[in-house]
């Protein structure tokens, strides 16, 4: 598959500080994909200690294409059509456990698995990745990532 080109977009997001911290985020595309992603979350975090704490989180996107040559809709081949990808698309549930280091630094290890929440989207999945067979049909649609994130506030 050739390298797709960087995207370049503008977003809003909102949450409210109260149980499971629900957050909306809508994304626009206004370069290469010309598309709307809307993405709900939810989170909540178990204060372990003064150091550490627990982070679970969830979330649900749909995607909505307004150009089918850019972020098209996928056949059952995992080949891409000439419709607009407009479903939901993919969810995502991630752990993280947060450790303070000193009072400028946190260091977050975490998990999250990410997998489609439509048959369109199981579809674009696999048509993008690139792990997995040389068929698109019999690529991966869902995915374990693991990350490691130092932060610094101040």
């Amino acid at each position: 598959m050739p390298d797709r080109p960087d995207a370049q977009e503008f977003f809003f997001s909102a949450s409210l500080n109260t149980l499971l911290v629900p957050t909306l985020t809508v994304y626009r595309d206004i370069s290469h994909y010309k598309n709307w992603y809307i993405l709900l979350g939810l989170s909540h975090e178990f204060e372990l200690s003064k150091t550490f704490a627990l982070k679970i989180s969830g979330t649900a996107s749909y995607l909505l294409s307004t150009d089918e040559a850019s972020y098209p809709e996928f056949d059952d081949s995992a080949l891409p059509t000439d419709r607009k990808f407009k479903n939901f698309h993919d969810g995502t549930v991630s752990i993280s456990l947060p450790v303070k280091l000193g009072s400028l630094f946190t260091l977050t290890p975490a998990v999250t698995y990410i997998f489609p929440l439509s048959k369109e989207a199981r579809k674009e999945m696999r048509g993008f990745a690139l792990k997995g067979s040389q068929t698109p049909s019999d690529r991966d649609d869902s995915f374990i990532v693991g990350a490691l994130t130092l932060g610094l506030s101040f």
